[in-house]
């Protein structure tokens, strides 16, 4: 595997030369694993050190199974030799399981520790800065000015109760398991296998997950009192069920504090907390079964209840967190406030106290870098092949262009290919000239066609004269003129016809007749909306002087003297110089 460096060591060629080796020679481009969280990846594995074992468990989120992990112990992590064969045997089991990634979550429940923050910080509406603070600049936050940032890791706890004095803590995680989750990154870059590390604070998550297991009586405060073999973490929750204060006993050697009765008193008191509910959970092995029944001595006042998970199959009730932060909930929480929530929904309990340091982060491009630069990669094959394609194409093109008998120019030949087009271009003048001439201007059918339709059978009009002229537009210098197409129509009419008459006098009516006509005939002449075409129409009514009453049944059609009106209609259509059938006047040779 090729080492890389950081960039910032590099000028921009070396910087781009570096990224595209990384997009060649890792999947970093195609696995999306290298950018997810470790406890997203589907395979994953636990591993819980709680200062007398090391317990381990794989979990295979596709079939929802636990099974026991690897056998680990503090003199392997000591020991280099020892170590190798152990990730090599992690790095084989998880592709023997069809695992094409591996989240690695340690669960640190050997120590916990609180660190006070600085007074002048006690401002809700902080909290996102702090906890970014806490992890590039712990010494800005941390009320302990001596304190080495590269001696622990820094985690803000907040507390969300009202009346907390302080808006929250920080949590303090010694480094002394960051070699080995490194050992384990660097075995998956050199298999080019993605390792996801992630570690987090037992107790925390031991915490996220009480309102499974707690039942606090209403309206009361309460205790949570979880049980460590090297440790006692003590949660102070209000009647809301929310933090006040946490804090930790160390055992120094012994299975249970000898200061747990002090302890609990002395911040009862300063708590103001009266006889609270006290809820044990145990969480190791070697931890104190009789501490229930001591607490029931000093404080009888108080209801005292021991808790126990109930976690999966594979999975001892002492060893609960890997349920907790790999499983979603599987009932109803029991009790429900502020603090529960963002313990979980803003994961303040799953903060990874040994995130991968920043100067070895910086090395690779990030996901959306990653996907330019696979993008840039395939961008540049299809410019190479385009090109050759079109290297290919010109030079098939110009040796097809070169075999052909017109690549050999004969002088004679050509001029008499000239003088022929020549012809060719006056016949094809000659025949669009006539075709012109030609036009279905007026078509005797089509203006008998067009009479019958505006006056149908029964109508109550009788038709006495028609007459239908069409005459040129003339304009002197152009090659082609406009015409003007007109109907000279005399009748008479019935009552019933008035109405026939009046529309037929608008544009709108003679425009819908025309119209009618061009679809019916497929004759383009007698279409209104083409070009500046334009359309006028007059209708004159008046009384007809030989009009003789008699009954409608008994008139005869054909007697004039049977209308009492008498009507004159003109029409008049103009074709413009720029018409599709505007007349060539210009003559061919």
């Amino acid at each position: 595997m090729a080492t890389f460096q950081h960039p910032k060591s590099l000028n921009a060629l070396q910087q781009f030369s570096q990224a595209c080796a990384i997009l060649r020679n890792t999947t970093r481009a195609r696995n999306p694993a290298w950018y997810q969280a470790a406890l997203d990846l589907n395979f994953q594995l636990h591993i819980r050190p709680d200062g007398t074992q090391f317990t381990a468990f794989y979990f295979d989120r596709k079939k929802s199974q636990w099974t026991q992990g690897p056998l680990i112990t503090e003199e392997i992590l000591q020991d280099h030799s020892k170590l190798d064969p152990l990730l090599a045997e992690i790095l084989r089991h998880a592709r023997s399981n069809g695992a094409t990634s591996l989240g690695v979550v340690l669960h640190i429940a050997d120590e916990f520790a609180t660190t006070e923050l600085k007074p002048e910080l006690d401002n809700p509406a902080a909290l996102p800065d702090l906890r970014d603070a806490a992890v590039s600049d712990p010494a800005s936050i941390l009320e302990d000015s001596s304190i080495l940032a590269s001696q622990a890791s820094w985690r803000v706890l907040p507390y969300s109760a009202a009346g907390s004095e302080v808006i929250g803590t920080t949590v303090t995680i010694s480094r002394q398991y960051a070699s080995f989750l490194s050992a384990l990154r660097q075995t998956g870059e050199n298999a080019n296998f993605p390792i996801i590390t992630h570690a987090l604070s037992a107790p925390l998550v031991a915490m996220m997950g009480l309102p499974q297991v707690l039942d606090p009586t209403p309206g009361k405060v309460f205790v949570a009192i979880l049980q460590y073999p090297w440790f006692t973490a003590l949660a102070f929750f209000n009647e809301h069920a929310d933090l006040r204060l946490i804090r930790t006993l160390q055992h120094r050697g012994v299975r249970r504090t000898t200061h747990l009765r002090n302890a609990l008193s002395t911040t009862n008191a300063s708590l103001e907390f009266v006889d609270p509910d006290l809820f044990l959970l145990p969480l190791g092995q070697e931890v104190d079964t009789s501490l229930a029944a001591n607490l029931a001595e000093s404080f009888a006042n108080c209801r005292i209840e021991v808790l126990r998970q109930i976690p999966p199959a594979g999975i001892p009730d002492w060893c609960p967190e890997p349920a907790i932060t790999a499983l979603p909930a599987t009932s109803t929480p029991k009790v429900t406030s502020h603090t529960f929530s963002i313990l979980d929904e803003d994961q303040w309990a799953l903060q990874d106290f040994l995130t991968i340091p920043k100067e070895i982060v910086e090395i690779y491009p990030n996901r959306s870098e990653m996907g330019l630069l696979r993008i840039f990669r395939f961008v540049r094959i299809v410019l190479i092949v385009i090109t050759l394609l079109c290297l290919a194409y010109f030079t098939a093109g110009m040796i097809d262009l070169i075999r052909r008998k017109e690549w050999a120019f004969d002088p004679v030949e050509a001029e008499a290919i000239k003088t022929r087009l020549s012809k060719l271009t006056s016949e094809q003048q000659k025949t669009e000239h006539w075709n012109n001439l030609l036009e279905d201007r007026s078509k005797a059918w089509c203006a008998m066609e067009f009479i019958a339709r505006m006056f149908p059978e029964s109508g109550g009009m009788l038709l006495k004269t028609f007459s239908h002229s069409v005459k040129p537009d003339i304009a002197p210098g152009q090659k082609k003129v406009g015409f003007v197409k007109e109907w000279k129509i005399i009748g008479f009419a019935r009552d019933e016809a008035l109405e026939t008459l009046n529309n037929l006098n608008t544009r709108e009516g003679i425009a819908a007749h025309f119209s009618t006509i061009a679809r019916i005939t497929g004759n383009s002449s007698f279409t209104p909306n083409v070009g500046n075409r334009s359309l006028n129409v007059n209708v004159r009514t008046q009384e007809n002087g030989g009009y003789k009453p008699i009954p409608l049944e008994e008139a005869d059609i054909a007697n004039e003297s049977t209308y009492p009106y008498s009507f004159d209609l003109t029409i008049t259509q103009r074709f413009e110089a720029t018409d599709p059938m505007a007349i060539n006047v210009a003559t061919t040779k």
